[in-house]
Order: structure tokens, then sequence, then C-alpha cells
């Protein structure tokens, strides 16, 4: 069989913020996948005018993958950056390819309209979201649950709750199609030989040497909960006085969050840090990690905050439920319950020590056991080889 060729749609390259762990892992995937077999196009639909994207693309580029940025996004204006997005690509004279991937809503629809121009022979989409179209129910009706079960000749949901919600479409069940469960992954070499000057990098950011820190990554948007993270800080720096709390990423909600802190008090011991590129370097300085999360699909940065050594609270969400064995791996919450909340973390931060190192190697081991990114990319690499093979023997379309 000849050299696969793939295009990987993701919504773009600004991973270090407002995107994050999805827009890593299709760049991880392209890295991963076999290349005697697969050739890997990394397509970002947008540019979000951040200082590093274009060292990701750089990065690619310098290791023999394809990749490019479509157009610049809009906020004010989505309709309009998705056809400057189909414009984009097709202003590439890409080659034909035999599969297009998206691992985005709009990327989903971009699919749909490039399959013709690109002559591909099959469709992927993975969902890497409990809720797709979360603003727009009138989209999920008619595409998610009308159109793609059609359309896509397979589909892939990060975590299992995400695959029963495909599978349970009616037009799904009338197609007798099944989504397959398909993990984000971790390239953990990116943690195995960290060194980090740890109390460097609390001088960097203005945190006494020995105060507990207590960290969280990720957009700033309401599915994150930082809003019930913010509303536990009171309740936790009267049982850990001397505790601070880094907040990394950028978002529609960081003005408010803001607000929230001043309000409460609490704004001295909490550092907004917005994007940064040193993801790795500020986990390493963590004494527990918490994930506030309303939903979920299969979040990354548990997964990171794990291989990294730290301690996790997450809420029990569809995901991270796959991700925390309670007890073992870390700790569960209710979400929307800032006190469960703050008691889980007071809890993990008072922890014996032998109890709490044996956590964390329980944690790096299954992180490692089931969520390499280099078992998750022979996964893929197996299912574009089999979509390609059907292909040929099927007529076109």
């Amino acid at each position: 069989m000849s050299i696969i060729r793939v295009l990987e749609i993701i919504s773009g390259f600004a991973i270090e913020g407002p995107l994050g762990g999805i827009e890593r892992f299709g760049i991880e995937l392209a890295q991963a996948l076999d290349r005697s077999q697969i050739e890997p196009i990394v397509c970002g639909m947008w540019s979000y005018h951040t200082p590093y994207e274009q060292d990701w693309v750089t990065f690619l580029q310098e290791r023999g993958i394809g990749a490019f940025i479509a157009a610049p996004w809009q906020e004010s204006r989505p309709t309009v950056s998705f056809w400057h997005a189909y414009q984009g690509v097709r202003q590439q004279n890409l080659p034909p390819v035999d599969i297009i991937h998206s691992h985005c809503q709009f990327g989903d629809v971009l699919a749909l309209l490039l399959k013709r121009p690109l002559q591909a022979r099959a469709l992927v989409r993975t969902v890497h979201n409990e809720r797709e179209w979360g603003k727009r129910p009138l989209r999920r009706l008619l595409l998610t649950n009308g159109l793609y079960p059609w359309r896509f000749d397979r589909e892939l949901g990060v975590a299992q709750k995400v695959v029963d919600n495909l599978d349970q479409r009616p037009v799904a069940r009338l197609l007798k199609r099944q989504a397959i469960r398909g993990y984000n992954a971790l390239n953990l070499n990116r943690f195995a030989q960290l060194l980090v000057d740890i109390p460097a990098k609390r001088r960097s950011l203005g945190i006494p040497p020995t105060a507990p820190i207590i960290g969280s990554i990720g957009r700033l948007t309401e599915q994150k909960g930082y809003g019930v993270l913010l509303t536990a800080v009171p309740q936790i720096l009267q049982s850990i006085p001397d505790a601070y709390f880094l907040i990394v990423g950028a978002g529609d909600l960081e003005g408010t969050l803001h607000q929230q802190a001043q309000q409460s008090g609490v704004s001295d011991r909490i550092l907004f840090t917005g994007a940064r590129s040193d993801v790795e370097e500020l986990l390493a300085t963590m004494d527990v990690f918490v994930n506030s999360s309303l939903w979920e699909g299969l979040p990354t940065v548990i997964m990171e905050s794990m291989a990294a050594g730290v301690p996790v609270v997450a809420t029990q969400v569809a995901g991270n439920l796959e991700l925390i064995q309670p007890e073992k791996t870390g700790l569960l919450v209710p979400p929307h319950q800032p006190s469960a909340l703050a008691e889980a973390v007071i809890r993990l931060l008072r922890m014996p020590e032998l109890a709490k190192a044996e956590m964390i190697k329980q944690a790096r081991h299954f992180v490692a056991e089931h969520f390499s990114i280099t078992a998750v990319a022979h996964q893929h690499d197996h299912l574009y080889r089999q979509l390609v093979t059907q292909s040929y023997l099927l007529p076109d379309t």
C-alpha cells in the first residue's frame, strides 16, 4: 500500500491559550504516527494572534510534517472566520489526501466541504467533548445528530461517555453506526527527563519558597468551572493560610474571575498567569492540581499533572471518571460544590507523605499504561489503513 496522506484539522496552534489539550494532542499525534505508512498534514484553522503559534508550525515543518494556519480568527464573526478558513485551505494547493480527520466542531464542517476538492476517500472526526455545540442546539440537532452519522466514515469519542452519547443518536442506531473509543494521549517524554529549578520558578512567580501551591490549567471558560474553584479559595485559606493559587490560561471569563477574586478578598493569593509556554515547569511547582470542570471529554491536563507527579483533585464528570481512580490515582468531588472541592484540596495537602507518594506512583503508572501517545498513534495507524483499504473496495462517492 502506498503512503496514506491524512489531513489533521485542529482549531489552531494557540495551545498555550486560548486553546489547549485538544490541539496539543493533534500536534503530538501527527509526530507519533508511523511515517513509513502515514503522511500527516496539520491544518490549524485559525490564528488567534498569540506569540507561540508560528513556533508550533515551524516545529512541525522542521520535522518533515506539513503544517499551516488557514486564516485569522475573528471572535465577533465566527461564520466569516469559517469561510476564510475554508478559502485558506483551498489556497494551500494541497495534493489529494486519502483521509480528512477533524478534531474540532468547525473542523467537522470543514471536512465535509473539503472532501471532494481534496479527493478524500474517507472522513473521520474525533469528538473531544461531552457536549457538542453547547450553545448552538440547532447545529447539534442538524449536524451531530442528523448529518454526521451519514457522512463520516468513522467517529471517535475520547471517553466512554462520549462514545455512548454518539451511539444513542437515533440516526446512528438506524444506520447501525457505532463510535470508537479513541483516547487522548501524552508524549510522556516531555516529563521523563524534565529538570526544573523550582526555587527559581517560584521566585519568578513571586511565591514564597515554602508556600503550598494549588494550581489549575485551562481555558478560562464556563466549562472549566473556575468560579467554583475561586469560591472554594477562602475555605482553603482558613485551613492552609499560607497557600497560593496558580491559574494558568486565557479566555472569555478572565475579567469576571479577576473581579470575583477581588470581591472575595483573596486576589493577593491568586496568580492569573495568562497563556504560558512553560506548562511542564509550572506543574513541577504545584503541590496539588485542581480540575473543577462542569463537563469534560478526556482532559489532557489531568494526564499531564499525573505524569508530572502532581496529585489531582477533579470533579466527577465524564472523562475525569476514566482518569481518576478514587483514593488511588487522585480524589474526585461532585461538580458545582466548592465546599467539597476545598475539603479535598485540604485533605491532599495534609495527606501523609508516604500515602501521597503512593498515589503519585500509581497515577504515573496509570497514565503510562493507558494514555501513551505511542499506543494511541498505533490505533490511528490501524484505523487509517483500514479505511483506505475499505475505500478501494467501494465505488467513489
